[in-house]
């Protein structure tokens, strides 16, 4: 039977995806690595023994391990930093499939996403500035929307048209439902209508067309193992109302992908939860085990994350039981009877092997058997290598 994992961070983001992804795409060659939701904010780093280091946004974190990358309908494409990416990597012999259905950024949506959250100030969601939700809204304009499959390498000129009458049109009305107003504005129209600024992002639109192929999910049954790799985490999902504003607009857990598994032939499926021995967030936002007394105690770094104008710091804090619980039993929904259930602790080398709570500290051994999970994979380093694997039969 075919297989299928899926990796899912189950805090704020930053638990270790890109790490997971990585190792199940190298002990299952010639898999497909499938972008299930977000886009371009996502920032997974993958290390290995020989040195390599990249931060993956739009390509999956398999490519080193030579996995396909498949962007599937709930990913948001931006062809700018697709190209700034791509550009960077080896991707001879590497395919990469977009979903016809995908939306696509345009420069004035990064543009929009960015005043807005300036405009907010201490009130700013904490948001990447890469305008992924300025994207869903522009989106849900029928004669605004522009889906990758709407793009043709012979009709840029009709492209660069609706991007003009979107940037004339669209942008001054959004611009007012967020209050950019005055200078602010005529800043913001000069930008949107920089001519040099269009014509690359029209040059980077074509050339993404070129190195990719459009599909749909039924390029995953060409497959024998599909790896989907998650973006965010749980407690950013746009479903999380308990942490409302701020969120990430899409779902950040199995509800996408059981609704492509379900479309597809059947997959022997493990789902893969993945988690810190404590708790991080890069952005604004309710981080109830916060603690900024933590970093200094354990010596906690992280060489991702750089504070930024968007996100700022990136934030740390204990890890949060009874959070970490509620959040796995509220997936339990799209689980189905037959399929393993996997948790991976990453970062114990940091915590000297325990996961630290506000009230002592556990085994990972133990919040694996609390979550009722088959498989532990426990990780001690950045690479692959690093993650050790046993069945939790084992833990008890």
């Amino acid at each position: 039977m075919k297989r299928a994992f899926a990796v899912i961070g189950a805090n704020f983001g930053d638990e270790g995806k890109g790490l997971m992804t990585e190792k199940y795409c190298r002990e299952h060659p010639g898999a497909l690595d499938i972008r299930f939701n977000g886009g371009a904010q996502a920032g997974h780093t993958v290390c290995t023994p020989d040195g390599k280091r990249h931060v993956f946004s739009h390509i999956g974190a398999g490519h080193f391990a030579g996995a396909d990358t498949f962007l599937s309908e709930f990913f948001t494409v931006n062809p700018m930093l697709f190209m700034r990416e791509a550009n960077t990597l080896d991707m001879n012999g590497i395919k990469v499939f977009v979903d016809y259905r995908c939306p696509v950024t345009l420069p004035c949506d990064m543009l929009l996403n960015q005043f807005a959250e300036r405009k907010r100030g201490a009130e700013r969601h904490g948001s990447c500035g890469v305008g992924i939700f300025e994207t869903e809204v522009r989106s849900s304009k029928k004669c605004y929307r522009i889906r990758y499959g709407d793009i043709h390498p012979g009709n840029g000129s009709t492209f660069r048209k609706l991007v003009d009458t979107i940037n004339r049109e669209w942008v001054p009305a959004r611009a007012a439902e967020l209050g950019i107003t005055g200078s602010d504005l005529e800043e913001l129209m000069d930008i949107v209508n920089n001519g040099i600024l269009n014509e690359n992002y029209l040059f980077d639109v074509m050339e993404m067309k070129s190195l990719c192929t459009d599909s749909d999910e039924g390029i995953i049954e060409e497959y024998g193992i599909a790896v989907f790799e998650g973006a965010q985490g749980l407690l950013l999902d746009r479903d999380r109302d308990d942490y409302f504003p701020h969120l990430t607009p899409s779902n950040t857990g199995m509800k996408n992908v059981r609704h492509i598994l379900d479309r597809l032939e059947e997959r022997e499926t493990e789902i893969c939860y993945v988690t810190r021995t404590y708790f991080t967030r890069h952005g604004a936002g309710r981080f109830n085990t916060e603690d900024i007394g933590i970093e200094e105690e354990y010596g906690l770094y992280d060489n991702t994350n750089a504070p930024n104008e968007f996100q700022e710091v990136f934030r740390y804090g204990w890890f949060d039981m009874p959070e970490f619980f509620h959040t796995l039993d509220r997936e339990r929904r799209y689980h189905r009877p037959e399929d393993k259930i996997a948790i991976a602790v990453t970062h114990l080398d940091m915590t000297d092997g325990k996961i630290i709570t506000p009230t002592g500290t556990l085994r990972a051994e133990n919040i694996a058997v609390m979550g009722k999970a088959d498989i532990l994979y426990t990780s001690w380093g950045e690479t692959a290598n690093d993650v050790m694997t046993a069945e939790c039969a084992l833990c008890r």
